[in-house]
């Protein structure tokens, strides 16, 4: 069940983590084209500014230009021979650059070139100019997004984790069955499961006797598959074999009066104290209750054995005890409380 459960949750959290990742890849790519397109109109203002000017009076103007498109980086005009006429710079201009193709100069993801053939007073002009679409800062900002949001998801898969598997240890057994929480914590409650296995009994006029099996601290919690396997092979009836709570499980014998019950279990114990090292070796105690000819709840049943379990948790001596119910009290019991009602 905690295996299903990590596996769902981990599942909905990388979702999500694929989508933020995926969302921040969009939000980037839409920032870029904006920068790109922003980049065609400037490289077309350029164009008519060129068009429109000499090339003198071109020349002088670059730099106002420049502060209207401040992605501009580098701008570069060739005339018909296709020699460099003029060069400008956002920063420190490289003499190489003179002679350098744009294309191989500025093919990366931080700029975008544009070029254009211009006719000025009959003489052809080659204009080209790299724009900045993507800056340095601005990929590091995006990694470290893409950071904090994997942190955030190993941070919270780690906790998990770590919540699920840590051996903190558990609340003592007697605290748990002391406030009535065994049933209710971890497992499905089986009154109603043990109540229908009472009532089978007592109408075939037969008894049926209830075994709660548990051990000091959390030695069954950490090796309770390994327990319930060694459960199944000593015990006929595996569907009336099942987990109370961390510390405790329950044995249901129909058919089989108190006395029986504490032979059986009895049994048991001498072969789980006394099996092979590949078995499983710790103390454990049991604490029994039986229909005894009453028509009973699970839920009374149940308390009878925990109470027999509480007894025998607290004196490791006799490890096995019996609650011995007593028919006439019990029918007096039920009298009284007809009367009251």
């Amino acid at each position: 069940m905690y295996k299903h459960t990590l596996t769902v949750i981990i599942t909905i959290f990388s979702i999500i983590l694929v989508t933020a990742v995926s969302i921040l890849i969009i939000v980037e790519s839409i920032e870029t084209n904006r920068n790109k397109e922003e980049s065609l109109k400037a490289f077309t203002v350029l164009e008519n500014r060129l068009s429109t000017s000499s090339f003198s009076l071109f020349s002088s103007q670059i730099h106002k230009y420049y502060f209207t498109m401040p992605t501009l980086k580098t701008l570069r005009i060739k005339n018909d021979d296709n020699l460099p006429i003029y060069l400008f710079s956002s920063s420190k201009i490289d003499p190489k650059l003179i002679g350098y193709d744009f294309d191989d100069q500025y093919s990366s993801i931080y700029e975008t070139v544009y070029k254009n053939e211009i006719t000025l007073a009959n003489t052809k002009y080659n204009l080209e100019a790299a724009f900045t679409i993507f800056t340095k800062i601005r990929l590091y900002n995006f990694l470290m997004k893409i950071s904090i949001v994997f942190f955030i998801y190993l941070l919270f898969v780690s906790c998990l984790l770590i919540y699920i598997y840590s051996n903190k240890k558990s609340p003592s057994i007697f605290t748990r069955i002391e406030h009535g929480v065994l049933s209710d914590t971890d497992y499905h409650n089986p009154d109603q499961k043990i109540t229908d296995e009472l009532k089978k009994s007592a109408a075939f006029d037969q008894d049926i006797v209830l075994t709660l099996v548990g051990a000091p601290e959390k030695l069954i919690f950490e090796n309770a598959s390994e327990f319930e396997e060694i459960l199944n092979r000593n015990f006929p009836f595996h569907d009336l074999i099942f987990r109370y709570s961390d510390n405790i499980f329950g044995i249901l014998l129909p058919n089989t009066d108190l006395e029986q019950g504490i032979h059986q279990i009895e049994m048991f114990d001498q072969f789980f104290v006394s099996s092979s090292t590949k078995f499983l070796k710790f103390p454990i105690m049991f604490g029994l209750s039986s229909r005894n000819g009453r028509l009973i709840s699970g839920n009374i049943i149940l308390k009878e054995a925990k109470a027999a379990l509480k007894k025998a948790m607290s004196d490791t001596d006799f490890p096995i005890v019996g609650f011995r119910p007593n028919p006439a009290r019990y029918r007096e019991y039920l009298s009284k409380l007809k009367t009251k009602l």
